[in-house]
């Protein structure tokens, strides 16, 4: 962290719990330009970022506190320079998680179909899509950086096209806030389970469609993959979604399609070789980054549950250490030794 006394951290408000409406399209569109502003390393005041962007400075001071808390982006206000600025490296679409109608005005209109130009079929294609998102609205979200793959697909088509038959289904019960009884087989599973379910939003997660739903019998949220569900019935009951911030503060800490309710604090040491990747990278919203001598990096994660994190950290073997949490680390020592065994 920053410890000269010419700097300090934004003013961060109290643990009140952000409320409303993000603002739609244009408050990400302005997130987006003040992430490229800051990323670019510009200096600026926000009497000088509301009169180019001829906005008041509310909005900025808004915008800059959202960026901020809610996006975990490592903004400081440099008193020496008199300007804001990035204590770390940050990838804000990385994270950034939009809902459908966010998502199709700033990435679809401005990049999908630019290959196409003004041409009819990009102007069609983008009006078309552009009324499925105002339909959808809030109750789906996709991670910007994966535009791309969920519009053209993956190169599994087997497992998204058992999952889509679900999707408009589900959809309209998200929208409608209907109670709904699922027949789900987990993997490895020997039989089907029956989950009677309040369907709260439908996110891309790790590839997969995934359903977060309120899980009526062990009363907590759910994650559940479309692809695993074999029925889905109508339980004719309505239910009272919670907030829309809520459920995005609940799939923020998450690193892939799984999520949980304690917080942890995940440190790692990256050797040289891996640490480039990190930094072009990252992993989540809130990593922050502490260069340490030889060339090796520390970085430190905010996460919701441990499974995918635990995944990320085999898959970079010798290069990653686990600093905390204590479980993690006993948990990575656990598998690395289970896996040296089989291959002795």
């Amino acid at each position: 962290m920053v410890t000269s006394p010419q700097l300090k951290k934004v003013r961060r408000p109290s643990t009140r719990r952000e409320s409303g409406r993000a603002g739609g399209p244009a408050a990400i569109s302005r997130l987006i330009r003040l992430h490229q502003a800051l990323a670019a390393g510009r200096r600026f005041t926000v009497p000088v970022l509301a009169h180019e962007l001829e906005m008041s400075t509310r909005t900025v001071k808004r915008d800059i506190e959202r960026l901020r808390d809610f996006h975990q982006a490592p903004i400081i206000w440099d008193a020496s320079a008199k300007t804001y600025r990035y204590s770390a490296s940050f990838d804000l679409l990385t994270g950034l998680r939009l809902d459908a109608d966010e998502l199709m005005a700033i990435v679809l209109a401005g990049h999908t179909f630019s290959a196409w130009g003004g041409s009819p079929l990009g102007k069609a294609l983008t009006q078309a899509l552009s009324k499925v998102a105002r339909f959808a609205g809030h109750a789906i979200s996709i991670p910007a950086d994966r535009m791309r793959e969920c519009l053209f697909g993956l190169d599994t088509p087997l497992a998204v096209d058992a999952g889509s038959r679900w999707f408009a289904q589900l959809l309209d019960c998200v929208l409608h806030s209907h109670e709904i009884r699922l027949a789900y087989r987990k993997p490895g599973s020997p039989k089907t389970e029956t989950r009677v379910v309040q369907p709260l939003h439908l996110a891309y997660l790790d590839h997969r469609w995934m359903l977060l739903a309120h899980d009526t019998g062990k009363k907590a949220w759910r994650n559940f993959v479309l692809d695993r569900i074999e029925a889905l019935e109508l339980k004719g009951r309505r239910f009272i979604s919670p907030p829309r911030e809520e459920i995005r503060c609940h799939l923020a800490g998450s690193l892939g399609r799984f999520t949980g309710e304690k917080e942890f604090e995940v440190r790692l040491v990256f050797t040289p070789t891996a640490a480039p990747y990190l930094r072009e990278r990252p992993w989540h919203p809130s990593q922050t980054i502490i260069d340490r001598p030889g060339g090796e990096i520390e970085v430190t994660l905010r996460l919701n549950n441990l499974v995918d994190v635990e995944r990320r950290i085999l898959a970079n073997g010798r290069h990653v250490e686990v600093l905390a949490p204590a479980e993690l680390r006993a948990s990575v020592a656990e598998e690395a030794a289970a896996l040296l065994a089989r291959h002795r």
